[in-house]
């Protein structure tokens, strides 16, 4: 296994591992293989950077590659070896550099592999240099051809600090494949896991790769999703089960994210279909911004709509306190199956163009980092989300352009140039744009849900703004009505219900003349500031009657 060494440098002999069978096929991938082909029969530029995450199948679609191209007459001059990694951290000791140098030069016609490159140079100025110049030589010699792995964030950082380093090489992106391509990963990594022979179904494989795709803490996918079947395979012997059923895989995925089981399978069928009803019972007087919204995201769950976008996005306008961030909290709640996938953003705290970089994340080397950005990391550890972009008019223009990319693509680049898919969350925006106009044409009686309407007034006050290309991006555009003196009333019965429903432990009703409460209300009726004052009053004045009467009994 050690055929090709110089002094103490030792390669391994990764033929004598494809004929011995240890290799492995690679599962789709076609493109980056092809891709790997033709950069490696070039007579020139024919060195590769392998870059993606970590668990995603680097080192897995090199040795299938290699196992592929060992089987090729016209590969038959080429040796295919592997480097460990670990030889490189001894390059800044000169004596070691030199045997290093003399072992690269002497190598037969080669494709020299070392995996987890990245991982041993990031951060190391000096190492790299010392690599680097090495490796001049060597990129010299077309008979060796070099392919290195790294991660986004060491390729970012490479690219950066070393540009003539990462140029001098071609760059492959490794890329989250389809569902049904995971799905048959575990299907043949399932006989090395399942030594008890319990019966698996293709079913129950889709579902474990559902479950990684959704809660990214399961780890990258495919590694995460073996990680997954292992685990349940081994939880279903214990239980002394003969076949693993789904209620096995969801104990397994609660233990690991946290999750109660319960929230994990929601009847997805049923929700979509009861989405408008369900809204409509708990935000009063908006059916029309709720009926598009509900339509919208049952074409994305049933895969009518495009599906490299977000499920929905929705720019939602309409004085304070009329239900809009109610109605993303209850989207997220019903759609998602749990309130943490309602993640809100104020974008007051973007109004400057560095703070783009608090969304994104610093670039690799850059002061902050390693801790990400806000937006990217709620997108990676919840990608089945609802994103809330509150008074979104006051961020700055630079943050737009970052949208543009999320609802065109549904996929958004950080700042470590990590892909972060977007396409399972929902994007939705508030702005108090044009609140005059929608007053107006309120006491008007106008119809606020019509084409006209949008078109001739509220398009143009958004325009001042945002530019069209942003503007167009947005499935729908949702004016929220004003609420009116009957829709306050019902918005206050709504919030009694609310709180008997916190305080059912004592076993509390509230008994209240609705003539005396409409009175009360009809006091309060101000267009500008919505159901927010009737909500306050009856939260005081629940609590209050509530203390007394728990007061009076001590």
């Amino acid at each position: 296994m050690t055929d090709f060494h110089f002094k103490k440098i030792e390669y391994f002999d990764l033929r004598k591992e494809v004929r011995a069978g240890k290799l492995p096929n690679v599962i789709g991938r076609t493109e980056e293989m092809e891709r790997l082909t033709r950069v490696v029969t070039r007579k020139i530029s024919n060195n590769v950077l392998v870059v993606g995450s970590n668990g995603i199948g680097k080192t897995t679609l090199v040795y299938g590659w290699m196992k592929k191209m060992a089987g090729k007459k016209e590969f038959d001059s080429l040796q295919f070896v592997q480097l460990d990694a670990e030889h490189l951290y001894e390059l800044e000791n000169e004596t070691y550099a030199k045997y290093f140098e003399q072992a690269l030069i002497t190598l037969p016609p080669s494709v020299l592999f070392i995996d987890n490159f990245g991982r041993a140079v990031f951060g190391n100025g000096s190492l790299l240099k010392n690599i680097f110049r090495l490796y001049q030589i060597l990129l010299k010699k077309s008979h060796v051809r070099i392919v290195l792995a790294l991660e986004p964030n060491e390729y970012a950082w490479l690219e950066r600090e070393h540009p003539a380093f990462v140029k001098s090489f071609e760059t492959i992106q490794v890329k989250n494949q389809t569902s049904l391509e995971y799905a048959q990963i575990l299907e043949r990594a399932l006989p090395n896991l399942n030594g008890e022979h319990i019966l698996v179904s293709a079913t129950v494989l889709k579902e474990i790769v559902g479950f990684v795709e959704r809660f990214p803490k399961l780890g990258q996918l495919p590694r995460g999703a073996v990680s997954l079947l292992d685990e349940s395979l081994g939880f279903a012997v214990s239980l002394g089960k003969k076949e693993l059923s789904d209620d096995i895989i969801a104990s397994v995925v609660a233990g690991k994210t946290g999750i109660p089981k319960a929230q994990l399978k929601p009847d997805e069928l049923h929700v979509l279909k009861n989405l408008e009803s369900v809204l409509s019972e708990r935000i009063i007087n908006q059916k029309g911004a709720i009926k598009k919204i509900a339509a919208t995201l049952q074409r994305a769950k049933l895969g009518i709509r495009n599906p490299n976008k977000p499920l929905g996005s929705f720019l939602m306008l309409g004085p304070s306190g009329v239900g809009k961030t109610e109605t993303a909290k209850l989207i997220a709640e019903n759609m998602f199956g749990r309130s943490e996938t309602f993640i809100r953003f104020d974008m007051s705290e973007f109004g400057q163009d560095h703070t783009v970089q608090r969304l994104i994340g610093a670039p690799a080397g850059y002061i902050g980092y390693e801790n990400g950005g806000a937006l990217t990391n709620a997108l990676r550890e919840e990608p089945h989300s609802l994103i809330l972009l509150d008074e979104i008019e006051k961020a700055h223009p630079k943050v737009f352009d970052i949208f543009l990319q999320v609802l065109d693509d549904g996929r958004l680049t950080s700042g470590q140039n990590e892909t972060v898919d977007a396409r399972h969350s929902i994007i939705m925006a508030t702005s108090n744009i044009a609140v005059d106009e929608i007053l107006k044409e309120f006491e008007k009686g106008t119809d606020l849900g019509s084409e006209a309407f949008l078109k001739e007034t509220i398009i143009p006050a958004l325009a001042k703004t945002f530019r069209l290309e942003f503007l167009n991006r947005f499935d729908s555009i949702l004016i929220f009505n004003p609420l009116s003196l009957k829709g306050l009333v019902e918005v206050a019965q709504l919030e009694i219900k609310k709180i008997e429903a916190r305080l059912s432990k004592h076993r509390v009703q509230f008994d209240i003349d609705p003539k005396l409460l409409e009175a009360r209300i009809k006091t309060m009726v101000d267009p500008r500031f919505g159901a927010r004052p009737v909500k306050r009053f009856i939260e005081e004045t629940c609590e209050s009657l509530l203390a007394r009467s728990l007061l009076n009994k001590k």
